[in-house]
């Protein structure tokens, strides 16, 4: 189910996994319509939605498209900011080879420890960059999917 004012997708199945709603009071049934409080926002999530809310949820599915293109710039841009420091790490390893020691790796010059200081950065700046391309490419075409089952009106909640 979708909070029509934020558009957050809230998984029922872990909800009712918790604590099933139908138990919680003698009066409820299988055909009582529960309502969900979103988590994100506060307002009520609930079944059969109006025209009304379907445009406000298709506004925010707007904003959620718009947060995943964010998610995927920084994680694109993370990824190349570490993919060029990776390459100075590796330029500063191969500077490490001191032509003194008959080329051999030295690593007690300064070289070798600002190419590991540089890879431990690189690492991180493309696992994070990874993941954030990941979780935005995931957010933009799951809120394009729910627009195209808007716009064909065969969206349900």
């Amino acid at each position: 189910m979708y909070c029509c004012h934020c558009g957050y997708d809230l998984n029922i199945d872990k909800v009712e996994k918790s604590v099933d709603s139908h138990t919680l009071f003698e009066e409820a049934n299988i055909d009582t319509d529960v309502k969900y409080v979103c988590p994100r926002c506060g307002h009520l999530i609930h079944k059969n939605v109006d025209e009304q809310e379907i445009k406000t949820l298709s506004a925010a599915s707007h904003a959620e498209i718009q947060r995943g293109r964010n998610f995927f710039a920084n994680g694109m841009s993370l990824n190349l900011v570490g993919a060029i420091i990776l390459i100075l790490a590796i330029i500063f390893l191969v500077l490490s080879h001191k032509p003194a020691n008959n080329f051999a790796l030295v690593t007690d010059c300064p070289e070798f420890y600002v190419s590991v200081v540089a890879f431990v950065i690189s690492g991180i700046l493309i696992g994070v960059g990874l993941v954030l391309t990941i979780i935005g490419v995931l957010k933009k075409t799951k809120y394009q999917q729910l627009l195209k089952d808007i716009q064909n009106q065969v969206f349900f909640q």
